[in-house]
């Protein structure tokens, strides 16, 4: 079992005890604008973003590991799953409103920008709270995260995510999972493309495997199509043809947004492959930790994301801080913008990958020519070459089974 950080005499975690109340207030934030009078305020929700994230490393740190006693009682409260939920309605009516304001208000170019930039943050963190529900077992839950998605059209990640990146993390296999020396904006374009084709590919093979066609309805991703077609018809039909690029900025920040935490979340970290050709079991040496207060409360805690990965059905609440992880040197809301600097993300971060190498216990996983020699030997020979091409969409589609059978 792996090892965890000692529980300290602090109560509950910080996130078990606000829960999705941050997530409530910053989807709030829009509106407030609009009630402050708009012009300036039209920008409120990035500026809070960006005070967040000089913040959050002053906070500190929330490493709270909830004891075995407590943490079932925590899983077992039906208030967790609520305060999810409690989302959904604040994610459609700050997009209604959204829409309302942009279509139906006189507005500056200055203040629509700055309104397109709250909207978009704040409908886009709330996808953290969707990535939650969609990985548990009820279905219930897991059909109220689809419907989270929908106002910024990003239903299909529940089934790249769940089927495909959980299944070939840390490995050549999975388009989310960045190589040491890779550029964020290149990954980000190939992240976002090959996810959805992955969905695609994933959810074709199961409807082969249970003998029906592509398009049929119980294909997930057909599902979501009509889903998100008929949001957008709505918007259209109340708001009128201005609603289509308004949905598409929606669409689009959250996915930039979503690849750039993909970028940090297992960055240069690969999977030792067995002679079969698959990969050992995922273990919390496979993803980059942080437990800063703030980024935690804003991100539904997934920045515990090795918890998340070796014990993928763990809720929120009680995600601990892993002993062995790699960590990050800040939070996911200062370790974003760094990213997206590449020379300063290098200078941050390269010097910490290779020392956790040094460690041992994970491949170095890196774009070709980019490893310093000593890190380069320690890569096997063939690694991360398929044995099968077939293989690696087949144990999706297995996993894709599994979770709508129930299994």
């Amino acid at each position: 079992m792996s090892a965890v950080i000692a529980e300290k005499p602090r109560g509950l975690s910080i996130v078990a005890r606000v829960t999705t109340v941050p997530h409530l207030v910053f989807a709030a934030l829009p509106v407030l604008g609009f009630v402050l009078g708009g012009g300036i305020f039209h920008w409120l929700t990035p500026f809070v973003y960006m005070g967040l994230t000089l913040v959050d490393p002053m906070v500190g740190n929330d490493e709270t590991n909830h004891n075995p006693a407590d943490e079932q009682a925590l899983e077992g409260r039906l208030f967790y799953r609520i305060m999810l939920w409690a989302t959904v309605p604040a994610a459609f009516a700050v997009t209604i409103f959204g829409h309302w304001l942009l279509t139906q208000t006189p507005m500056t170019g200055w203040e629509i920008t700055g309104f397109l930039l709250s909207l978009t943050l704040a409908t886009g963190f709330l996808a953290t709270v969707a990535h939650e529900l969609c990985h548990h077992y009820q279905p219930i839950d897991r059909t109220i995260g689809d419907l989270l998605f929908v106002p910024i059209f990003m239903c299909d990640f529940h089934v790249y995510h769940n089927f495909m990146h959980h299944t070939h993390v840390a490995t050549p296999n999975d388009p989310a999972s960045a190589r040491y020396g890779e550029k964020v904006y290149p990954f980000i374009l190939r992240s976002i493309i090959k996810k959805t084709q992955a969905a695609w590919q994933v959810e074709k093979l199961r409807m082969q495997r249970n003998g029906k066609s592509t398009w049929h309805p119980s294909n997930l991703m057909v599902r979501f199509i009509v889903l998100q077609a008929a949001w957008v018809a709505v918007l259209v039909y109340f708001f009128g043809f201005w609603a289509i690029p308004i949905c598409f900025v929606q669409y689009l920040f959250p996915r930039l947004l979503l690849a750039v935490a993909d970028y940090l979340e297992h960055y240069g970290l690969g999977r030792n492959q067995l002679p079969d050709g698959s990969y050992e079991k995922v273990r919390p040496n496979h993803a980059w930790d942080d437990s800063t207060m703030v980024s935690s409360m804003l991100f539904c805690q997934i920045d515990r994301h090795s918890d998340h990965h070796a014990n993928v059905a763990r809720p929120y609440q009680v995600l601990r801080v892993m002993e062995e992880a790699p960590r990050l040197p800040h939070g996911y809301l200062t370790m974003i913008p760094i990213a997206l600097i590449p020379p300063l993300w290098r200078r941050r971060m390269h010097p910490i990958v290779e020392a956790y190498y040094d460690k041992g216990g994970v491949i170095p996983y890196a774009v070709p020519g980019a490893l310093p020699e000593k890190y380069a030997a320690m890569v096997p020979e063939g690694w991360g070459k398929p044995v099968d091409d077939n293989s690696v969409d087949e144990l999706s589609a297995k996993v894709g089974d599994a979770e709508v059978k129930g299994d």
